[in-house]
């Protein structure tokens, strides 16, 4: 009778532990749960938009990590109307969040991963991408990934 009893006295001891009353505070302030595309750590700099105007790009400046002439980053990519983009045979999104690495001694740049969200800031599609998969493309003069490179390869050689 003792053996079977003890387990039963440590859970209603440890049960009174968790109901040991707390200091009033004040409450906070209960807010609806907004859709976010973004982790709250994250400082986003307008790097400006697309030539057709449809899509703002942004660099996470606290994403930056510098190893050598590599420097991986995330970008954020926000389309404005979805009726003017051809998403071929990327999902219908309306927020991309992506990982890229650039080799500021190459000029080349290469994704890693991309995270797509619907127009309600819900996550609909995410995809890893290796070397075999996408290759380093050269950086082309005047496109998003040459502000990308401005940016994070400032202080570099050659930059």
């Amino acid at each position: 009778m003792r053996i079977r009893s003890a387990p039963l006295l440590v859970l209603l001891l440890l049960a009174g532990c968790a109901t040991t009353p707390q200091p009033a505070t004040t409450p906070a302030t209960v807010k609806p749960a907004e859709p976010s595309a973004a982790p709250a750590s994250a400082d986003w700099q307008n790097l400006g938009v697309s030539p057709n105007g449809n899509i703002l790009n942004e660099l996470d400046q606290l994403s930056i990590k510098r190893q050598g002439p590599l420097v991986t980053f995330r970008d954020r990519k926000t389309i404005f109307n979805l009726k003017q983009e051809n998403f071929l045979s990327t999902p219908r999104h309306k927020v991309s969040l992506n990982s890229w690495r650039i080799d500021c001694s190459q000029h080349t740049f290469r994704l890693l991963d991309m995270v797509l969200f619907d127009e309600n800031g819900r996550q609909i599609a995410s995809f890893s991408y290796n070397d075999s998969q996408i290759k380093a493309m050269p950086v082309v003069q005047n496109s998003a990934s040459y502000q990308q490179m401005l940016l994070v390869c400032k202080g570099q050689p050659g930059f």
